[in-house]
């Protein structure tokens, strides 16, 4: 053999090796959790790198996870909601947390929804709505993307032909590619970080993030960074939704999770995700409070009309929960009692919540939306703020922001006028 020759057959053969050990390290560490490796503690027990890779890492957890429940919604469900909770009764389990992190539409908790019915066995689904999604209508996608490529079925119900060449794609990605390669070992070498983020084979995720960043900067600059972002977005929001007087946008989607939850026989709620005060004030303020109120009237409306046995739980009221104080600039010491930041809280009020809703009667918060009760429930959530906002028991980073308007004068002067 010459030189040359015996030198490319040790290349070759050096790289078929070297391409081995990173697929079998790549396949025992699973970093994304695509193969359903059985976790190894000290190697991959906690999968933080699945957090970039949400949609793929969930979309083949829940073909393993053979839920009863599904829960359905955006990043404030994906780490809010506790698919292990214990307030869920032995009937609705296993539960598995299809929430995505990241910008979600409505039409996205649709696909997640059929998708998660398609795979059959699920009994019941909930589904948590974030209310600013409806004030801008969802345009279709041009082509599919990489994560609707993933699902059994396209929107009308097909048999997805993309599904076979994505899932290939997939597996490929986590197991033979260097990028996977780094994530497996940042992976095992952060295994003995007790602040680790964790995507748990039941969809749900760990707060790490949040308090990490918490004891970093503190919950004030949690909260101020965010009050600053949704001020620009209800401000576009606002802008986009100037002189609009029919329904609001996407409760046509809503009413297709309904028709298709009731065409498999699948119990669905639909809970309207709970918000701090900050968040909510910033919406009242720029004027989008009146569109909120149509929100819960039309969802309540959408319901009733398409299947009296779906429940509508409103969550987004001023009650002890939204309202807690923030902690002042600097303090890095105070925990988070029920919300990490204005719209993402935790798993804590999380848990109040599935209380809440499996007991179906409102004791602490929130209330069931119907036709006849959705009036009387936007009332009370309107006094709720006099009494925290208006009447001064509760100071808000929202008051840092020029407001519009805070409504808070003109309740006194119909008060003084002796109007209701």
């Amino acid at each position: 053999m010459t030189g040359p020759a015996r030198f490319i057959r040790i290349w070759l053969a050096s790289l078929a090796v070297l391409a081995a050990a990173v697929a079998g390290i790549n396949l025992l560490v699973d970093p994304y959790d695509v193969f359903g490796t059985p976790r190894i503690p000290g190697i991959s027990l906690l999968k933080p790198a699945a957090k970039n890779h949400a949609m793929l890492a969930k979309t083949y957890q829940i073909a393993r996870a053979h839920p009863v429940t599904v829960l359905i919604g955006s990043s404030s469900t994906h780490i809010g909601i506790d698919a292990d909770d214990p307030a869920w009764p032995p009937d609705m389990r296993p539960v598995y947390n299809y929430g995505i992190p990241g910008g979600y539409a409505t039409s996205a908790s649709l696909r997640t929804l059929q998708e998660a019915i398609a795979l059959g066995g699920v009994k019941y689904a909930f589904v948590f709505l974030d209310f600013q999604n409806f004030f801008v209508p969802e345009r279709p996608a041009a082509s599919p993307t990489e994560d609707e490529r993933r699902f059994h079925l396209l929107p009308g119900g097909a048999a997805n032909p993309d599904r076979a060449g994505q899932a290939a794609a997939d597996r490929f990605l986590s197991l033979a590619t260097m990028g996977a390669f780094v994530d497996s070992v940042a992976t095992v070498l952060g295994q003995r970080n007790p602040a680790l983020l964790n995507l748990a084979p039941d969809g749900s995720s760990n707060e790490a993030d949040f308090s990490n960043a918490a004891r970093t900067d503190g919950l004030y600059d949690l909260f101020a960074q965010k009050d600053a972002f949704e001020l620009e977005r209800a401000e576009a929001l606002a802008h986009a939704m100037a002189g609009w007087s029919g329904p609001l946008h996407n409760l046509d989607i809503v009413a297709r999770m309904i028709d298709l939850a009731r065409a498999h026989g699948v119990k669905l709620t639909l809970v309207i995700t709970p918000h701090h005060a900050d968040a909510l004030d910033l919406y009242w303020r720029i004027g989008l409070w009146p569109r909120v109120e149509q929100l819960k009237t039309e969802l309540a409306g959408v319901a009733a009309s398409r299947d009296p046995g779906v429940t509508v739980w409103d969550f987004m009221d001023y009650s002890p929960f939204s309202t807690e104080p923030v902690p002042r600039p600097g303090d890095r010491q105070t925990a988070a009692g029920w919300f990490w930041e204005p719209t993402h809280f935790r798993k804590q009020l999380g848990h109040i919540m599935i209380e809440e809703i499996v007991a179906a009667q409102a004791t602490r918060f929130g209330a069931i939306l119907t036709p006849d009760t959705v009036a009387a429930r936007n009332r009370m959530v309107r006094a709720q703020r006099q009494a925290a906002v208006c009447g001064g028991g509760v100071v808000l980073l929202t008051a840092l922001a020029k407001p519009i308007d805070d409504g808070c004068a003109a309740a006194a002067a119909v008060r003084v006028g002796g109007g209701t």
